[in-house]
């Protein structure tokens, strides 16, 4: 399982590359990964992070 500060960097690497595209990009991860409940877990957490990341109000 991956760290809550792994999970933070992957999501921010991860809008940073991919944009509007990240949820695609997300979706085709999770598919790689079905069989693996703890890795579905990290992306599902990977997922909400990104969530919050695109939310998140300009500075």
């Amino acid at each position: 399982m991956m760290s809550d500060r792994d999970i933070w960097v992957k999501a921010g690497a991860i809008v940073a590359e991919h944009g509007t595209l990240t949820a695609k990009y997300i979706i085709s991860q999770l598919g790689d990964v079905i069989d693996d409940n703890m890795a579905v877990e990290d992306w599902r957490r990977i997922a909400s992070a990104v969530d919050a990341i695109v939310d998140a109000p300009l500075q």
